[in-house]
């Protein structure tokens, strides 16, 4: 695995196209990757020493190295992510096209993979919970992401949403206050990640409500729009190679 190179978001400057041949003309030197504050395991995850690891690192580093062009990880919260790809101070974070406001402001990747929200409940917990008319109370959910899909219970007053800023105390919360909170919105595979390193996390399962997949993609903004499809034409090759299952599959 590639050497990450960690960076302060001040330090990023204006990217230089390069001009050696075996670079294409439309590759930057560097590319600012947001992979998250603290990370968002399994598809961005920073450890301790200061690498990076997960889906979208792992794809992306690979994409870089052939084209060979410095990624670099730089830690942004979601709600400012948008802001930061439009100034210059990012160049590519991960989202699905569904989750953003604006998507038309944006340039997005073919799918790297699919994916969904879930709800997950408390084991102990006696409430029937099939659809999404059926949420009642207060549900906990990541600060900075949307849920379109509960809009409509919010509106109804029918439910309330806390958000939190990390994962894993988000899912904690639900394991202590099991009689307080219906459930706890999370990506589908960060939810199972999460619960999958915890020593509580089989007192947490998923509810029976399917939620509709979407494509989570690599975000651009506009400036980057002739790189899109080279980075394309790379995921096609990963996809058919099995080398995009593979990566996929180790984080499972």
């Amino acid at each position: 695995m590639r050497h990450c190179v960690m960076a302060l978001l001040m330090l990023l400057g204006a990217q230089a196209a390069v001009s050696d041949d075996a670079v294409p003309a439309s590759m930057p030197e560097t590319l600012a990757f947001n992979v998250s504050t603290g990370g968002h395991p399994p598809f961005t995850i920073v450890h301790g020493d200061g690498r990076v690891s997960g889906i979208f690192w792992d794809v992306l580093s690979a994409i870089a190295d052939r084209f060979q062009v410095e990624l670099l990880a730089v830690q942004v919260p979601p709600k400012r992510s948008e802001s930061l790809l439009l100034s210059g101070h990012v160049d590519v974070t991960m989202r699905a096209m569904e989750w953003v406001d604006d998507p038309q402001a944006f340039v997005f990747s073919d799918p790297v993979m699919m994916t969904r929200d879930a709800l997950f409940v408390h084991r102990d917990s006696d409430r029937k919970i099939d659809a999404v008319e059926d949420l009642e109370g207060t549900l906990l959910g990541r600060l900075g992401f949307h849920y379109p899909w509960l809009a409509e219970r919010l509106q109804q007053e029918a439910v309330s949403l806390i958000p939190v800023q990390d994962q894993e105390p988000m899912l904690r919360r639900l394991y202590d206050g099991r009689t307080r909170f219906t459930g706890a919105i999370s990506n589908l595979h960060a939810g199972y990640w999460t619960l999958k390193n915890v020593p509580w996390g089989d007192s947490i399962h998923e509810a029976p409500i399917r939620l509709d997949e979407v494509g989570f993609r690599l975000m651009f903004p506009p400036r980057h729009q002739a790189l899109v499809p080279r980075i394309n034409q790379e995921l096609q090759r990963m996809q058919s190679s099995g080398e995009l299952d593979r990566i996929i599959r180790a984080y499972q």
